[in-house]
């Protein structure tokens, strides 16, 4: 039996929010957040729980989450309204429209874990996919 080959990136969220925000480019507090609508992206399961939450726990606090996202590439859409926030993977940050909100405490890096099958292996473009999530 062949084994799935798996490869391992790091990441992080930020906060973010529109560039109309008055949030936008500001240093804010998790309390301060705590009271702003939330935005979670949630593709498989839309309980509008996730890490954030645990790490919003940490602290006492609850998010106001207002709606769940079903993929990253739509949450801009999301964050027109005013001051509404999100917390997105530093790879997702490629949108002009979003701003960062700094933090006073940031949330713990993760591993993102790709798997596939042997397979793969010789696969061109699987190949370019993978060489591009281990160069970022």
């Amino acid at each position: 039996m062949e084994r799935a080959n798996r490869g391992f990136v790091g990441d992080i969220h930020f906060c973010v929010t529109s560039q109309d925000s008055s949030l936008a480019g500001k240093s804010v507090s998790l309390d301060e957040l705590e009271q702003h609508p939330q935005i979670i992206t949630s593709p498989s399961r839309p309980n509008s729980r996730g890490s954030i939450d645990s790490w919003f726990g940490q602290y006492g606090l609850e998010r106001n989450v207002v709606i769940s996202a079903p993929c990253f590439s739509i949450v801009p859409l999301f964050l027109e309204a005013p001051d509404t926030i999100a917390f997105l993977l530093s790879r997702a940050l490629v949108n002009s429209k979003l701003a960062a909100i700094h933090l006073e405490e940031n949330p713990l890096s993760f591993d993102v874990i790709c798997a596939w099958h042997p397979r793969s292996n010789n696969d061109a473009l699987h190949n370019r996919v993978v060489d591009l999530l281990r160069s970022e």
